[in-house]
């Protein structure tokens, strides 16, 4: 569902709820019974809003955090495997063909499975295999040298930090807010709107647009929860962050490791001649 069909449906039904309930009570009290009840319920309405405003405030934070911390973890991804692609050209042959192409498989699954999967708030593996093979072929490489050594501790780095970004991606769309603070948030919200109705204004009209936009903003609040529980929802932009704009598994893509031996003969024959 887009996030413009479920703005419509939170904030409109909440809008709609809200007249039809002032409706109702105007229709069920009279003028004096409300008016009667504006003193104190204008102290207890301050009262709710405000404790109201701290919990949502605190949610919004922590909803935030989410999203930014999904946004930096893709562009620890992208950049790990970017790191370990240009670090094991220092390997040897065949192990640096084959971490080039583990690194390229990744890179495919990631673009056209994975995220595809994560963005609808679902679970998607389709790297599992290109992720294995890489941790597999580096950590049975033995360097040659002090130069292969030194990249060699910097990729085991590397592949932590992809590990950690890749955990998390697979778990954090499914990492959402409580049963229990929805039903504290929703019914918060309720109780507000529900204050409204205590209140006395000559003209329906009037009173009508005024619960209307209380409904509004409380409801646009609600929403802005809502998306940011899937921080990889495609409008929060986490994927662009790290997978997006100019990327391209083709960054990563080798030649056959028989092209490439055949070429590094060839030259090798050049220079003795």
């Amino acid at each position: 569902m887009t996030a413009f069909i479920d703005c419509i449906l939170i904030v409109g039904s909440t809008t709609v709820l809200s007249i039809a309930g002032l409706w109702l009570s105007r229709k069920r009290f009279s003028r004096q019974q409300l008016e009667s009840c504006h003193e104190v319920g204008g102290f207890l309405l301050s009262v709710v809003g405000t404790l109201y405003a701290i919990l949502v405030g605190l949610i919004v934070v922590n909803s935030q955090g989410k999203v930014d911390a999904a946004s930096q973890m893709a562009v620890s991804e992208a950049n790990m495997l970017t790191n370990i692609y240009h670090l094991s050209n220092t390997f040897q042959q065949p192990a640096r063909h084959e971490i080039h192409k583990h690194i390229y498989d990744y890179a495919v699954a990631v673009i056209d499975q994975d995220w595809a999967r994560v963005e609808e708030g679902l679970e998607k593996e389709a790297t599992i295999p290109a992720y294995q093979g890489l941790w597999k072929e580096i950590t049975r490489y033995v360097p040659a040298n002090d130069k292969e050594s030194q990249c060699y501790s910097t990729i085991l780095g590397n592949i932590e930090e992809l590990s950690a970004a890749r955990k998390y991606r697979m778990v954090a769309a499914k990492g959402g807010l409580s049963p229990v603070l929805w039903a504290v948030l929703i019914s918060g919200g309720a109780m507000i709107v529900l204050f409204t109705y205590f209140f006395f204004v000559e003209s329906f009209i009037a009173q009508a647009i005024m619960t209307m936009f209380v409904a509004i903003f409380l409801s646009l609040n609600v929403y802005l929860i809502y998306i940011c529980q899937n921080p990889y929802r495609p409008e929060l932009g986490a994927k662009n962050a790290g997978f997006g704009y100019s990327f391209t598994p083709n960054w990563y893509k080798d030649k056959p490791l028989a092209e490439t031996e055949s070429g590094g003969k060839e030259s090798t024959t050049g220079t003795k001649q």
